[in-house]
């Protein structure tokens, strides 16, 4: 018989071969969707650099802080720390998949760049494409 522990362990956050997570979504069929495999750390990337840090009471260093290179110039310092602080970020806090590149380009008509990522994990490989702006990280009154 299996214990609920390990039911919960192999159902409901994964095993080790294994992961699976949950995401909010719109549907008719509930508030939630399942994820496992890759799509879980495309996830957790998302998450991890979208987030500022700071914001997060608990863990105030959670998060990356992308957002301070959006009134940066388009120059290839910037493009080298942009790439610091991902790599850095993503080995802190999710080091589950391999990041095999980072091809950065920026906004010509507002503030901000567009990153894309390729990664592999256990044989699949995808992108994921980060967007950073002015508009979605600050508000501006007027």
């Amino acid at each position: 018989m299996v214990s609920p522990l390990d039911k919960f362990n192999n159902h409901v956050i994964g095993s080790k071969s294994v992961l699976y997570d949950y995401i909010p979504v719109v549907s008719s069929s509930g508030d939630f969707s399942s994820i496992s495999g890759i799509q879980t750390v495309i996830n957790s990337w998302n998450n991890i650099l979208l987030t500022p840090t700071r914001t997060y009471v608990e863990n105030p260093e959670y998060g990356s802080d992308l957002y301070k290179y959006i009134f940066e110039p388009a120059d290839e310092t910037t493009i080298e720390g942009i790439k610091s602080e991902i790599q850095y970020r993503l080995m802190l806090y999710d080091n589950r998949a391999l990041l095999t590149n980072i091809n950065i380009s920026f906004m010509n008509d507002r503030h901000g760049f567009v990153v894309d990522l390729d990664l592999e994990y256990q044989g699949d490989k995808k992108t994921l494409t980060v967007v950073i702006q002015q508009q979605n990280l600050f508000k501006l009154e007027n």
